[in-house]
């Protein structure tokens, strides 16, 4: 249930909450891309401390590293993402390393 609840909010904080300017912007202004990696992690940091997972700041700065990373090279694109369409390939590799985040902070939690 809990990495139900975390799917959720993951695409509420990935998709209405980044918004258009911060989806276009974030591949041409680091500002953006560390706003929208910013909002992603205080959200899903929230919920799950919500749900009853300790959150530390390990846990948040390591959220928030990969969260950016990912999102950089599919913004820009870099590496394998320029042999990818954005809107295809690009997005399921993105959404899947989102997803490992999810699995991989409950798996380390216990949150299972």
């Amino acid at each position: 249930m809990n990495l139900l609840i975390l799917l959720f909010v993951h695409l509420l904080a990935d998709y209405p909450l980044q918004g258009e300017f911060l989806a276009t912007m974030k591949g041409k202004n680091m500002i953006a891309l560390v706003s929208h990696a910013g909002i992603w992690t205080g959200v899903i940091a929230t919920a799950a401390y919500l749900i009853g997972i300790d959150i530390t700041l390990i846990d948040v700065v390591i959220l928030f590293v990969v969260h950016a990373f990912a999102d950089y090279l599919k913004a820009k694109p870099v590496g394998i993402y320029k042999k990818m369409d954005a809107l295809k390939g690009g997005l399921l590799l993105d959404q899947s390393i989102h997803l490992a985040q999810l699995i991989a902070l409950l798996a380390y939690k216990g949150g299972f």
